[in-house]
């Protein structure tokens, strides 16, 4: 009988220390799993935000198509539950369009494209150079 105990107590430690290495082992998948869910969050957020400013920078190129003088822009225009402000900078026929979209959570994208303006009506506008958050 006394041997049986003394299994017993072996069995009982290795249950226990298995039952601990399966947690660990759960607990860092969980940790892993939250982590890329974040990741994920983030990339759809920042998506989200260069649709926003894309947006801007194309509601900027009809303006500009129709009237090449224009450089109002656009101070926080709402646009699918965020905003997008625009602004013009430059003279004719090379103008910079920089749009900063945000979100509704904050996120921000910032666009700004270096262009060149036709001279006649409709005006064509040639994208020169195109920068991303810089």
């Amino acid at each position: 009988m006394k041997k049986e105990k003394k299994h017993k107590g072996v069995v009982f430690l290795m249950v226990v220390f298995a039952i601990a290495l399966i947690a660990t082992i759960t607990m860092g998948i969980m940790v892993m799993t939250t982590e890329e869910l974040q990741l994920m969050n983030n990339q759809l957020r920042f998506a989200e935000a260069m649709c926003t400013a894309e947006a801007g920078l194309n509601d900027a190129f009809y303006r500009i198509r129709t009237n090449s003088s224009w450089t109002t822009g656009f101070p926080n225009k709402v646009f699918n539950g965020g905003t997008y402000t625009v602004t013009v900078t430059g003279t004719l026929p090379n103008r910079t369009i920089t749009s900063t979209g945000t979100t509704a959570q904050g996120f921000i994208t910032r666009i700004a494209a270096d262009v060149t303006v036709g001279t006649s009506s409709p005006y064509i506008i040639r994208i020169d150079k195109l920068r991303v958050n810089e």
